[in-house]
């Protein structure tokens, strides 16, 4: 009887529904979560052996530590540029596309594709065909006596380069949610505007890009959180060089963590790391709320 009423009530149904999502996000990353910040407090190897207890002397030996502070830099020059470059194209993508038309269909098709295909294999394929030596793209230019650049061998030209490929596969990714949030806005209100004489330009400051305001807000947040956590198409086309130029957080870690097996200080990165982003994500959101209230 007891299992019938549960059964009825709805409330606790959905219980059941969430609970394999809840069993996966405890395993994989409530308890990994847990485990990485106690464990940042001991000194211990890859094979969790020889644990012994460091207190804050991995925290001290990061904020001593000059390549932790430029992985930082290097994360924040990153995502300071990608975020907003990335969003602006993938609305401006979507304003071009989220009117329903067969060319339209065929644009956002080949706008989406490299969402759906691994960052390895795009940055791969990418540094492949722009490689100085035996790149196509080099051996064209030279072909018509054109200047070639070592694209990810120079050091003031391998960061936008890696930022170039970040764009290039991810921004499909937001023109389908700009899209979703441009077919919801009223079209009365755009009627309304034309009466009174709006220009384009006012009619998306004052009526798209307000109505798409939720939209933008969380665009802009996971794309902030995926910035700071750049690591695949790093360790495919520079592994962080040249001279440690695009070396990231992520790619700091990494290296602590299965190269010099200090498995604490990677931790205590990581730890860093996941507060700095939560720091960001709140802060852009009460300054969401905040400009919604004032609105």
């Amino acid at each position: 009887m007891k299992l019938k009423s549960f059964l009825y009530d709805k409330n606790k149904v959905g219980y059941l529904f969430i609970f394999p999502s809840m069993i996966t996000l405890i395993t994989f990353i409530v308890i990994p979560l847990i485990f990485s910040f106690g464990s940042s407090f001991f000194n211990f190897t890859i094979m969790l052996d020889s644990f012994q207890f460091a207190g804050l002397d991995n925290f001290r030996q990061l904020f001593a530590d000059r390549r932790f502070w430029n992985s930082l830099k290097n994360t924040l020059y990153y995502t300071v540029w990608v975020v907003p470059l990335q969003n602006m194209l993938s609305l401006a993508a979507a304003m071009a596309v989220h009117k329903a038309s067969k060319r339209n269909v065929v644009l956002r098709t080949i706008f989406f594709l490299p969402v759906v295909c691994s960052m390895t294999i795009i940055a791969l394929s990418l540094s492949m065909m722009f490689n100085y030596n035996i790149g196509i793209v080099p051996a064209l230019l030279r072909r018509v006596n054109l200047p070639v650049v070592d694209l990810l061998n120079d050091p003031n030209l391998a960061m936008p380069t890696v930022m170039a490929i970040s764009i290039y596969k991810s921004f499909g990714f937001n023109m389908v949610i700009f899209i979703a949030a441009l077919q919801s806005v009223p079209g009365y209100l755009y009627e309304a505007a034309g009466i009174d004489g709006a220009t384009k330009w006012k009619k998306f400051f004052c009526i798209t890009l307000p109505a798409i305001g939720p939209t933008v807000t969380f665009t802009m947040i996971t794309s902030v959180i995926s910035s700071f956590q750049v690591f695949d198409q790093v360790y495919v086309t520079t592994k962080g060089g040249p001279l440690f130029r695009t070396e990231t957080a992520v790619q700091f870690i990494y290296e602590r963590a299965f190269k010099t097996y200090e498995m604490g200080i990677a931790n205590a990165s990581a730890i860093i790391l996941f507060l700095i982003i939560l720091t960001v994500t709140l802060l852009m959101q009460y300054l969401r709320r905040n400009e919604e209230n004032n609105f």
